[in-house]
């Protein structure tokens, strides 16, 4: 990794749902911990969006966020995330569904010799990058996190239950089941199934 980089991290997709939590934990572990001072980011497609999410964390929290830069950068344009991933040190990805999004991210983290951590729960994806990229990071000297949050737990639980409950049975291998009950519809959003189907 490059001794000269702007920030030790960027939060990317810090205008999302998940994007904001993210920077008001940094904001606040920051602001307890000034004697050891980070140099960070917040990273996305709209800067006038991403302005609001500094004012908004500010606001909620009383802490003052006027040295956290804004860095335009999207998944559909690869230099603006291969400029990014030069500038710092760690990408908190929180730019989903992983599945359509996740793997440029990685590969230009990769390639520029900044670690990646992204919240992802999706088991194509999390495994796809690690048969495409286990390699080249390891060569890169590069960590590459997934499943690093609140997106993994429900994973991580069924896991610990299907464990459990089939401790005496070996080489079980139980691909997926899926059982969806759509009989109210609360999230009229379409990447809510989307989400949901990359799990399966």
């Amino acid at each position: 990794m490059a001794s000269k980089r702007i920030y030790d991290a960027i939060i990317y997709g810090a205008s999302g749902f998940t994007g904001q939590y993210v920077v008001r934990e940094l904001a606040s572990v920051q602001h307890c911990n000034e004697h050891k001072a980070l140099k960070w980011a917040i990273a996305g497609r709209n800067r006038a969006k991403l302005n609001q999410v500094l004012q908004n964390t500010t606001k909620a929290t009383g802490i003052k966020l006027q040295d956290v830069d804004v860095v335009i950068a999207e998944t559909d344009d690869e230099n603006s995330l291969r400029q990014m991933c030069a500038m710092t040190k760690i990408v908190l990805n929180c730019v989903g569904p992983y599945r359509f999004h996740g793997e440029k991210m990685v590969k230009n983290a990769i390639e520029q010799g900044c670690h990646h951590v992204d919240i992802s729960g999706e088991p194509q994806y999390l495994e796809e990058m690690e048969f495409k990229y286990h390699d080249k990071a390891k060569a890169a000297n590069v960590y590459v996190v997934g499943s690093c949050g609140g997106d993994s737990i429900p994973a991580d639980i069924g896991i610990k239950f299907t464990r459990d409950s089939f401790s005496g049975i070996k080489n079980n291998n139980l691909n997926r089941y899926c059982n969806f009950n759509f009989q109210y519809i609360i999230y009229p959003i379409p990447y809510t199934l989307i989400n949901i189907v990359n799990y399966t």
